[in-house]
């Protein structure tokens, strides 16, 4: 399973509940001041990616409100018809069930050694009611599949840890490198067969 298409994962802007530490999870924050500055940074960079090498490209994203609103502002700097959107289910972030809406501050408290669980098993750990990083991979897996098989040069707004994941997959990392893989929000990555390039976003950095 290879790319021969360049794949751009961008994760969306930030979000109040970013700047809270807060789990969002499956739950919405809207985006910052800040992140619909990063969101507009993102859209100009990748307009001068896809100029390069004009050509038909799938335009996906998360269903979930911070990435459709991120993939909105993005694609004004496109000049993109917001109904080119397509929304995938499986782009959705790690659901992490009751925590959701935590801090981690929050979640040590009644949960001692939460994170450091995790760390030490980010395959199989799962939070109360949530998802394991192996069903995230599993979803994941399936729509880099589907990509390859199109054929297809594919813009992705997703979040940062389904990001991750589907960016590991690509790279051919376990689940320990992935979960500690950089989710920025001022840049994105261009991934080709076993590779990624980081795409800075100036106005951000």
């Amino acid at each position: 399973m290879k790319l021969d298409r360049p794949l751009y994962v961008l994760r969306h802007g930030e979000t109040a509940w970013n700047l809270e530490r807060r789990m969002q999870g499956t739950r919405n924050s809207d985006l910052t001041v800040r992140g619909r500055a990063q969101a507009r940074a993102m859209g100009r960079a990748l307009a001068g990616e896809l100029a390069r090498e004009p050509g038909p490209t799938i335009f996906l994203r998360s269903p979930l409100g911070r990435a459709r609103e991120t993939s909105l502002i993005v694609g004004r700097e496109l000049g993109l018809d917001p109904d080119e959107w397509r929304d995938d289910r499986r782009l959705a972030e790690l659901s992490y069930g009751d925590w959701e809406g935590f801090s981690w501050k929050e979640i040590e408290v009644h949960r001692p050694g939460a994170l450091a669980d995790w760390r030490a098993d980010p395959h199989g750990f799962c939070p109360p009611g949530g998802e394991t990083h192996f069903e995230l991979r599993r979803r994941s897996a399936a729509v880099l599949a589907d990509i390859v098989a199109s054929r297809m040069r594919t813009v992705i707004v997703g979040h940062g840890v389904s990001g991750a994941v589907l960016r590991g997959i690509n790279l051919g990392l376990d689940a320990k490198a992935m979960f500690v893989l950089e989710k920025p929000q001022d840049a994105f990555f261009r991934l080709t067969a076993g590779d990624e390039e980081r795409i800075a976003c100036e106005a951000c950095v």
